[in-house]
């Protein structure tokens, strides 16, 4: 039957995110794979209180349709919750996706034809790398340095795009914390990827699931309070910051064109979001207070960070070229290993070992990437992180050593 399938389809490859959640249902393996948050981060009393009054005092409204565009009631305290952060929106600024995976989708469809290009990160995120590969979107990589995107190199990509004749749309950045990596763009970036966008007219994609989970450092100003020429979608999630099962996200833009442009992609897609989940969402806001919520998981964050940067420095082997990141915030840690060490082929020798984690090459978009891995410290406890590293690490050590010896003989 695969001779029914569009080409676009027929490209599809499965996610790697996806396929290594379900090693997560394995009680024995400890999995540092899936960017899962933190269960005891959820709200699950105060959600359920306000989910049986919607259910039994609202159901009329919360059980039906809604508009594209999103609840009012929700995009409003939206709005409210942003402002102190320097982001001024309004609710028409406002679109309500089913969370930001959705988000990627309609940007894709609203704004790309196949060949056109975008450029993101060497790496960035897995679910992007997917969504752009399954609308035949040329992604053209940039290296990131420590912090962030390497401006130089995007000016190279560009000047090359350019000389063969290709039609650049727009960058794409994860500027806190950025998955797969864990590394933040600072503020000198940030104002010269907008003007490289302003001067060669491209939007700018600001994914932002982890800029509200710092628990380190002082917080740097997104991208789109920055942007002076609207040409910044910015797309925040709730799945980091209150439930992942809420399945909701914002995309915020101040132009209406593009705004137009995403509610008619979205009608196209699903017609609309979930009132029931948008419902729930507003209330906690209202009635419980993000920020106040988020002062609260914080923490959560801060201690597995740290078990999983104790347990790195105690486990690894310290002379073998072994490095990672050490992000202030979000749910991830970026490993290299030695040039010679293929993490994808090594990941059969983890899952033996009862462990697991995301090989990075499939977050690189040129392929590159073989020797890194993503660990993410979210949803494991101290003890397992500690437990995990370390035979982690025997892994790894193992692997350098049969090296050595296929070298040697």
């Amino acid at each position: 039957m695969k001779q029914h399938f569009s080409q676009r389809v027929a490209g599809a490859k499965r996610s790697a995110i996806r396929e290594l959640l379900k090693l997560t249902e394995q009680p024995d393996i400890i999995s540092f794979g899936g960017g899962l948050p933190a269960p005891e981060s959820f709200p699950h009393k105060e959600l359920a209180a306000i989910a049986y009054d919607e259910l039994m005092n609202n159901y009329a409204n919360v059980l039906q349709y809604g508009t594209t565009e999103g609840s009012r009631t929700l995009r409003d305290a939206f709005a409210q919750w942003l402002e102190p952060q320097g982001i001024h929106a309004t609710r028409e600024q406002l679109l309500v996706t089913t969370a930001s995976q959705q988000g990627l989708d309609l940007l894709c469809k609203a704004f790309f034809d196949p060949g056109d290009v975008l450029f993101c990160g060497l790496p960035t995120y897995l679910g992007a790398v997917q969504a752009f590969k399954l609308f035949q979107i040329d992604t053209v990589g940039v290296h990131l340095d420590d912090d962030g995107m390497s401006v130089e190199h995007l000016e190279k990509q560009i000047a090359a795009c350019k000389n063969a004749g290709k039609r650049m749309k727009g960058i794409y950045v994860i500027p806190d914390f950025q998955n797969p990596s864990g590394i933040t763009l600072s503020l000198e970036k940030r104002r010269q990827i907008l003007e490289i966008a302003n001067r060669e007219d491209l939007l700018v994609f600001e994914d932002n699931p982890y800029g509200h989970l710092r628990f380190a450092g002082k917080a740097i100003p997104s991208l789109y309070s920055l942007d002076t020429e609207d040409r910044v979608i910015m797309m925040v999630t709730f799945s980091k910051v209150l439930s992942a099962g809420l399945r909701l996200a914002v995309m915020i833009t101040p132009d209406p064109d593009l705004m137009d442009a995403l509610v008619r992609t979205k009608q196209a897609t699903d017609l609309c979001t979930s009132k029931l989940t948008q419902h729930l969402a507003a209330r906690y806001m209202l009635e419980y207070g993000l920020d106040k919520h988020l002062e609260e998981i914080r923490p959560i964050y801060r201690e597995k960070r740290n078990a999983m940067i104790r347990a790195l420095e105690t486990y690894m082997p310290a002379d073998e070229g072994i490095r990672w990141t050490e992000p202030d915030g979000g749910l991830f840690v970026w490993v290299w290993l030695p040039e010679n060490i293929d993490a994808q082929e090594m990941l059969t020798h983890a899952i033996e070992r009862k462990v697991a984690y995301v090989p990075g090459s499939s977050a690189f978009v040129d392929g590159s990437g073989h020797n890194t891995m993503r660990l993410a410290f979210s949803s494991s406890s101290p003890e397992d992180i500690d437990k995990g590293i370390r035979r982690l690490a025997d892994v790894v050590r193992a692997e350098i050593a049969s090296k050595k010896i296929q070298i040697l003989a």
